[in-house]
């Protein structure tokens, strides 16, 4: 209630605030509807990107205006491919649940998770969650629905256990498109140490041999070619033109999913 003076005297006006509206305009973060979860680490500069595009795509001009972001960056996560490959004891998921535990406790409205590999572990992480928990393969397979050209065959670069997994081959082809997967022999050569050059934060090396990785896709078919793990956008700078034209960036689509259901959630 506030008063104004007016011709005939104080005039009392009133507002009205919905429970809604005083969440949005709170100080307190964790009473936003929109405020995101993310489960990084997996690698850090994986992360980092995401935070990156997250930011670039949020539709703001000021500080405020900004999703509000909650991140656990925790890179001694046991490693996802060696577990899923060697059906290794020291598997990631008690980490995975306890960082997703952290988020909730956070006040997260939704979990998003940078780590292609660790999608593995999806089903153990959303069972029994009353909150969105946006996954990377469908605002991926969104992307390639909505592409201005038709596709008809996508290629896809990733790690082994990813591509073992069928994590993005079966949805892929579900929708109607062709998927031609890296063998293990370019998965091998080029992939793979690629991603350990991320790792080490030589990304100027593994551009090279990532681009190499695409060039083989397309020549084998592929119209455009899916980085099915985060170090690969990284690796090959999705701000390349010549990058940006043939592939589809998971970490990109996962960052825009994120972007609209923090708008919807406002």
């Amino acid at each position: 209630m506030k008063k104004a003076s007016g011709p005939g005297g104080d005039i009392t006006r009133f507002s009205i605030h919905t429970g809604a509206d005083m969440a949005m305009n709170s100080p307190n973060s964790r009473s936003r509807p929109d405020l995101l979860g993310v489960l990084g680490g997996m690698g850090l500069l994986a992360t980092a990107d995401f935070l990156t595009k997250l930011i670039s795509f949020t539709p703001a001009k000021l500080d405020r205006e900004h999703i509000p972001v909650v991140v656990s960056s925790e890179p001694q996560i046991p490693n996802r491919i060696l577990s899923v490959a060697n059906n290794d004891t020291d598997s990631p998921l008690p980490a995975l649940l306890d960082r997703r535990d952290f988020l909730l406790q956070a006040g997260a409205k939704a979990i998003a998770m940078p780590c292609n590999a660790a999608h593995n572990w999806y089903g153990d992480l959303t069972a029994e969650l009353d909150v969105p928990f946006l996954h990377i393969v469908d605002a991926v397979i969104e992307t390639l629905e909505a592409a201005d050209q038709p596709i008809a065959t996508v290629g896809l670069l990733a790690a082994r256990t990813t591509i073992d997994c069928r994590l993005y081959e079966d949805p892929i082809l579900e929708r109607g498109f062709k998927c031609l997967v890296a063998d293990a022999d370019l998965t091998m050569s080029h992939v793979v140490p690629g991603i350990a050059l991320v790792k080490e934060n030589r990304v100027v090396e593994a551009k090279t041999i990532f681009r190499e990785a695409v060039e083989q896709l397309l020549d084998a078919g592929a119209e455009k070619v899916v980085l099915g793990c985060t170090e690969l956008p990284v690796g090959l700078d999705m701000s390349d033109p010549w990058v940006a034209e043939r592939c589809i960036d998971p970490t990109a689509a996962l960052a825009q999913s994120c972007v609209n259901w923090a708008m919807k959630a406002r």
